[in-house]
């Protein structure tokens, strides 16, 4: 598929690499404007290998760490020392290397259990009105964070609200059934998503083309495509580029 076919909000990378440095340099880009504005940045980072790179080349950037705020889009629910949690990814890929205080950093609890963290993060999720940029990741089913293919109802999600804000849309969502291992996840819901001022959807690797195939042809609405914040960017790299 050629690149001049594609949306204008994508952009191909020769490769991972490349794709990650661009990436980087767009949110220490974001994070300083934010700050100028706002005094602070408010970034839901996202889990999955795919972004891991970028979480590297950040722990050796200077910025104004201590304006930072780091959120999650899932988490998966086990121990907290388990190595296949996101927040385990984020601590040795960068969180453990910079200054970001640790106040800052709101992991979603899992370790408390699937519903006492859930409920918690629904309130802090719900009490703050947009987040400056959100990292998706997608699966090669097209799933995102932990929003997955047909689990949008029915018994397998259970949806959260905030104590407060009980006829808002739910901002969490509890999977019960995930196709991937482990079963229970806590993850923003698509309303939470679409709250942000910027989302970047990450896709890398020869093995989503087909994801991507189906997403840009819309033979089927896959979770990824459903998350549509103010502004959405797609960064790809060359090899997820259906040929």
């Amino acid at each position: 598929m050629a690149r001049d076919n594609l949306p204008i909000n994508w952009h191909v990378f020769s490769d991972a690499e490349q794709l990650a440095q661009s990436l980087v340099a767009e949110i220490l880009q974001l994070a300083q404007q934010a700050i100028n504005e706002r005094g602070a940045f408010h970034f839901i980072t996202a889990g999955g290998s795919t972004p891991n790179r970028c979480y590297q080349l950040l722990a050796n950037c200077q910025a104004d760490w201590k304006n930072w705020h780091i959120y999650m889009g899932d988490e998966r629910v086990l121990p907290f020392n388990n190595p296949e949690r996101n927040s385990q990814a984020l601590l040795s890929h960068w969180l453990n290397h910079n200054d970001i205080p640790a106040s800052n950093v709101h992991f979603i609890n899992t370790e408390a259990g699937a519903e006492k963290s859930a409920q918690s993060y629904a309130d802090l999720i719900q009490a703050f009105p947009a987040f400056d940029l959100c990292l998706l990741g997608m699966g090669e089913d097209g799933h995102t964070a932990s929003l997955f293919p047909g689990h949008d109802k029915g018994e397998t999600v259970q949806q959260v609200f905030a104590e407060n804000s009980k006829n808002e849309p739910a901002p969490i969502i509890i999977e019960n059934k995930s196709p991937k291992p482990p079963e229970q996840r806590v993850s923003l819901s698509y309303a939470a998503f679409n709250k942000c001022q910027l989302v970047i959807k990450l896709i890398t690797g020869a093995s989503k083309q087909e994801a991507v195939r189906q997403w840009l042809t819309n033979e089927s609405e896959l979770p990824i495509q459903k998350v549509q914040a103010k502004e959405t960017k797609v960064y790809l790299s060359q090899d997820a580029l259906p040929i």
